[in-house]
């Protein structure tokens, strides 16, 4: 199983296109909202207890405060805490669901969103946040302790995590691999290196660990980024790790590679006036002799990556502009097989525009102990000023992930898609954001994307219709695309 270690430093540029991956999987830390001072007071409709079981989460509402708790059976950090907090804030993020509450302000905007992180009310706190919270970095008590976080690390895994199971490989095991080797006072370079340790062998796209020494995070599959790095290693004689100068040289073949392999692409538009680009140049399109193509590069960053609105609104611009021009074309190529992902709420308003009528896209539970929690249905149904109804051929390839695999689920359910390429990454789930009490952030995957039949592609990735390589070396060289070209002789059969 591939994977980028924390060392050396170049993986932070290897696994770009892997980095943008969905969200809304539990955690509003970059959105704390709450710095109004004034003496509106929250709602009491919102005020109390609320458990998210399946994430491991606890939200604590206030008359002005606002507390989110991450809890294991031993271990209750806090991951966010705000004073000074009014009914707006709070509806800035969240929105009561029947009897629940709902996370959606990381899953999309008010009007149009992907399932967010559902609570439930509950009287109690779980047993481990009883007592108070365990203090981490920054508050006061806090204590440096390297097992102590070795542990935290692996039961969060042990009770929140999929690939475990799903591996064949408990989480228990791999936790008492390292937890001889380390104590309080070991350094974070061995602390970072018993994590590596036990994220390695579960190969889960999602789980991570980002620290000052550097990202740990482990691919399924080899991405166009990997690939590139060991076509580079293999012509150099060298294996990781290298030297940063040699890092700056393997980097610099990659960036290279990968504008080579899009100008091949590019050139199947009947010239460089052709070309059309939009959003931030997520989104590219041209049309060539009745057949459209049509690129998605993320989902994610169309426009301001830290406001969903903006986000969608260039998104939207972006495919009005681009579905106007191809919406006379034969046949349409739609291309994700540079998109690493981004959110699930983009991913679904690209795919409703390939949508005639109300279609159930996928079904989404999260891990429940040993079971899972009810399952939503997710639907796709006609959006925006133009669709495209005609004939689509989907590429993909073993770099499609996360969010893009998310569209990639939803498209195969409409019935004039056809999907070609490589089966794609393999990690559908949401990440599930977490904290260490050293300060490290840590993610994982603690979710299943079931298709309306039953399927489950966690770890394997979404099968393909048509298979064809992608991304080979000797199609650089001849500049040929191969997607591309058996997206053609395919419709002409």
């Amino acid at each position: 199983m591939p994977t980028f270690k924390y060392k050396p430093l170049a993986v932070l540029t290897l696994g770009a296109m892997l980095s943008a991956c969905s969200g809304g999987g539990g955690g509003t830390s970059s959105n704390s909202g709450g710095g109004n001072s004034g003496s509106s007071a929250i709602a009491s409709t919102y005020q109390g207890l609320w458990i998210a079981e399946g994430y491991g989460k606890v939200l604590d509402i206030g008359s002005n405060s606002l507390r989110l708790l991450d809890y294991t059976t031993d271990f209750c950090v806090a991951f966010l805490s705000a004073s000074g907090v009014d009914t707006d804030d709070i509806e800035d993020f969240y929105r009561l669901a029947g009897d629940s509450l709902e996370e959606y302000g990381g899953a999309g905007t008010e009007s149009f969103s992907a399932p967010g992180v559902v609570f439930a009310p509950t009287e109690a706190l779980p047993p481990s946040c009883e007592d108070g919270v365990t203090p981490a970095q920054g508050d006061s008590g806090y204590e440096r302790d390297a097992a102590r976080d070795l542990q935290l690390f692996a039961q969060i895994l042990e009770e929140y995590a999929i690939y475990p199971e799903l591996r064949g490989i408990p989480a228990a095991d791999l936790y008492a691999a390292q937890a001889s080797m380390i104590s309080a006072n070991s350094s974070d370079e061995a602390l970072l290196e018993a994590l590596y340790q036990i994220a390695e062998p579960l190969a889960d796209i999602h789980l991570t660990v980002e620290s000052d020494l550097g990202v740990i995070k482990v691919l399924n599959k080899p991405s166009l980024p990997y690939v590139l790095a060991n076509e580079w290693l293999d012509d150099a004689g060298l294996s990781l790790p290298v030297s940063n100068a040699q890092a700056a040289e393997m980097n610099a073949y990659i960036e290279a590679q990968i504008a080579r392999d899009r100008e091949v692409t590019l050139s199947y538009a009947p010239g460089p006036g052709a070309i059309h680009q939009a959003a931030n140049d997520q989104i590219t399109w041209f049309e060539n002799q009745g057949l459209g193509y049509l690129a998605i590069d993320a989902m994610i960053g169309f426009g301001d990556p830290e406001d969903n609105g903006d986000d969608l609104a260039a998104l939207e611009a972006a495919l009005d502009d681009a579905l106007e021009d191809l919406q006379d074309v034969q046949a349409l190529i739609v291309d994700v097989r540079r998109n690493g992902g981004g959110k699930d709420f983009l991913s679904l308003a690209i795919a409703s525009r390939f949508a005639a009528n109300e279609t159930l896209a996928y079904r989404k539970q999260a891990r429940l102990g040993s079971g899972r929690t009810e399952a939503v249905d997710v639907y796709l149904s006609p959006r925006g000023s133009v669709q495209y109804l005609g004939p689509v051929i989907l590429l993909t390839s073993a770099t499609t992930a996360s969010a893009a695999e998310v569209f990639t689920l939803a498209m195969r359910e409409l019935p004039q898609v056809v999907v070609l390429g490589e089966a794609t990454q393999g990690g559908l789930s949401d990440q599930l954001d977490k904290r260490l009490t050293n300060g490290w952030s840590a993610s994982l995957a603690n979710e299943f994307y079931v298709t309306p039949v039953g399927e489950e592609f966690e770890g394997e990735g979404i099968p393909v219709d048509v298979e064809v390589p992608q991304f080979l070396p000797e199609a650089r060289a001849e500049e040929v695309d191969t997607g591309i070209e058996a997206a053609l002789e395919l419709l002409d059969s």
